[in-house]
């Protein structure tokens, strides 16, 4: 009875929680680790066995971490190898010096300080990635550069968990006798899993997916899981650590997307169990008593995480803008943190009450990321206004390779480098047109630059002088088509009070943004969801059969109305008229109305109709059985069967309707 009430009381807070959570920005995570703070025994008191919950934070954290490492991909490091290589040995080891040597300062034993130094160096990546999906800038250069940081952090946890028992029972030092058995264990693990994945595994889960079984399937992924992890344990590690290197082996597999296919709808519910789990531990009466040392390892952790997390992207060459977030986003603590915490609580390396203090820590740390990421903008604004010059310091190209403003004019500025940046640019080429890109990212500007396209500007766009730099000034036209949504408003802006005379054209994801954007001072904004919506919508009425010259001509009416939404406008009243198209021009719909017997329409040709007079009217698709969609003649008689496709509002749709209808409905 007791352990229904304990399930039911964290299904009901789970849900209330999680729901807050979600209107405040806060990651679930926190949700549920405050869950189990107020189920555990520091709290309600609903769960109070020791034994139960330690048991439930290791089947939890066991299965969270399989699925991590079923989502690495080796392929995926490669791709990004100088974020994750460089970018992520800089931010860890400084992250580890920095807390290290901190926590010397206030008399803490070398072997405590040092964990706490791996324990602060990782941050959440499952906190970070869901917050730059939500943005949709997983792909972007800050996206890319974060990523390759967390990929390296993730990783870091073998060395990390395998240097542990280095650290325990060994009062202020490491155990330098353990040293040759542990880097031994190392190769061996190194070699054993080389092994599994690429000869021993592969062959074994193909001959299981040959049964076409989806249980003997799941089975043998769990049976993998827990078997790796309980060799590990055996051979003296910890069976954490055996439950990622089996994900990282089946991942490395042909089956890892079915694996991931049976594992992912259980993700969440792994992740909430250790995060509750965690919540049980944390005693509220000793974070009270000691909320003084609780807000000084807050502030410690979120500087020192802030100043590596920028440096490391700076020493890859990223521009200020990039520092800034890449910093902010890292201040937390991660996943792989607590089982860090909690194997050195185990093994004794660390106090309990030190625990409970950083337990408290890391929880606010993790509220406070959703907000820290959101503010850098204003905080990079801030920081280009203090330090105007920055520019002059950034890392960059030799000036002379680069193409001074002056030098040329009426040319065409390209700010980011992309799919569409490169269509612009070859077309600006063909058309003997001069242009100049600006690019945020490093790699490109030395992969694209040669002797004979060398106007490409490394930088910031969002930075006057990079503007100034590219010829703002006497340039004709300045497209914008980075991939940060959130830099491009300050472009444009930007942009504008530098040069009132040129023609700013922006892209921009959603339809919602483009009067912002216009507002701003863009002369046009293409929208990526009105034209995919045109194509669809083209390829949907190809579907009605209808004649390609009148898809063509619907497709024209739409283009010239939805253009008018997307072209800056300085006439008021027409302002006005537009708003109120863009409110019917979203209540545009298809709809497909056949001629039922006895209706109005029945035997009426389609000239008595009037559609044109009446309802304003003018094109609409006409078929009759087999025959494709046509417009038909005036003098064309309306039968029951006929179908006709209007591309009218829902409202005149509902005063269409019962023309074509029988009566009575």
């Amino acid at each position: 009875m007791e352990i229904m009430l304990a399930i039911v009381s964290i299904v009901v807070l789970a849900v209330l929680l999680l729901y807050v959570g979600l209107r405040f920005g806060f990651p679930s995570i926190v949700s549920f680790i405050i869950i189990g703070m107020v189920v555990g025994p520091f709290g309600l008191g609903l769960i109070t066995d020791q034994t139960v919950i330690d048991t439930i934070g290791e089947i939890g954290i066991v299965l969270l971490l399989f699925t991590i490492g079923l989502e690495f991909s080796f392929q995926t490091i490669l791709r990004s190898w100088r974020a994750v290589l460089i970018g992520g040995i800089v931010q860890v080891c400084t992250t580890i010096v920095a807390i290290t040597g901190i926590t010397l300062a206030f008399d803490m034993p070398f072997n405590e300080a040092l964990i706490f130094g791996f324990i602060v160096s990782l941050s959440s990546t499952a906190i970070v990635m869901k917050i730059l999906q939500e943005k949709g800038e997983v792909d972007t250069v800050q996206g890319r550069t974060l990523l390759g940081i967390l990929i390296f952090q993730d990783l870091a946890i073998i060395p990390m968990m395998l240097a542990l028992p280095l650290l325990s029972g060994n009062e202020g030092g490491i155990n330098l006798s353990a040293v040759p058995f542990q880097l031994t264990k190392i190769a061996l693990i190194i070699l054993v899993i080389i092994v599994l994945a690429y000869w021993v595994i592969p062959r074994f889960l193909f001959r299981v997916a040959k049964e076409r079984s989806r249980e003997l399937f799941l089975f043998t992924i769990a049976g993998i899981c827990i078997l790796i992890a309980w060799l590990t344990s055996e051979a003296g590690l910890s069976f954490t650590l055996g439950a990622f290197i089996g994900g990282l082996i089946i991942g490395e597999s042909d089956y890892n997307i079915d694996a991931l296919g049976h594992i992912i709808p259980f993700r969440d519910v792994f992740a909430a169990i250790f995060f509750l789990s965690i919540g049980m531990l944390l005693n509220t009466a000793t974070v009270l008593a000691n909320w003084e040392y609780v807000a000084l390892i807050i502030v410690g952790i979120i500087v020192v995480k802030i100043i590596t997390g920028a440096f490391s992207a700076a020493i890859l060459g990223m521009p200020m803008r990039i520092c800034v977030f890449c910093g902010l986003a890292l201040a937390q603590i991660g996943e792989f943190s607590f089982v860090l915490a909690k194997s050195g609580l185990d093994a004794g390396v660390i106090q309990e009450a030190v625990y409970q203090l950083f337990l408290a820590g890391a929880i606010v740390t993790m509220i406070l990321t959703p907000f820290a990421m959101l503010a850098s903008p204003t905080v990079v604004d801030l920081l280009y206004r203090l330090f105007p010059n920055r520019i002059a310091r950034e890392k960059n190209l030799s000036p002379e390779e680069m193409s001074p403003g002056g030098a040329i004019s009426n040319h065409i500025i390209i700010a980011g480098y992309g799919i569409t940046g490169k269509s612009v640019a070859r077309a600006a080429t063909l058309a003997g047109i001069p242009y100049t890109v600006i690019e945020i990212n490093p790699e490109i500007i030395r992969q694209e630059r040669s002797h004979y396209r060398p106007n490409f500007i490394f930088g910031d766009a969002v930075q006057e002088e990079v503007l100034l730099h590219a010829g703002i000034m006497q340039a004709k036209t300045f497209v914008v088509a980075v991939s940060e949504e959130e830099a491009i408003p300050r472009i444009i802006h930007t942009a504008r009070q530098l040069s009132p005379d040129v023609h700013i054209l922006a892209r921009t994801r959603h339809v919602r943004n483009a009067q912002h954007l216009l507002d701003l001072g863009a002369d046009e904004v293409i929208s990526e969801e009105f034209e995919a919506a045109l194509e669809i919508f083209t390829r949907a009425l190809r579907r009605y059969q209808i004649p390609e010259d009148e898809i063509n001509r619907i497709i024209q009416r739409t283009k010239k109305m939805g253009n008018a939404l997307f072209t800056r406008c300085t006439d008021p009243e027409q302002h006005n008229k537009l708003k109120n198209f863009e409110t019917l021009f979203k209540a545009t719909h298809i709809h497909t109305v056949q001629v039922e017997a006895g209706s109005a329409a029945d035997g009426k040709t389609v000239g008595e109709l009037d559609l044109k007079e009446r309802y304003g009217i003018r094109e609409f698709g006409f078929r009759r059985g087999t025959l494709k969609f046509i417009q038909p003649e005036p003098e064309e008689r309306l039968q029951p069967g006929d179908t006709l496709v209007f591309f009218v509002t829902d409202e005149k749709a509902s005063t269409l309707i019962p023309i074509f209808s029988a009566p009575g409905k």
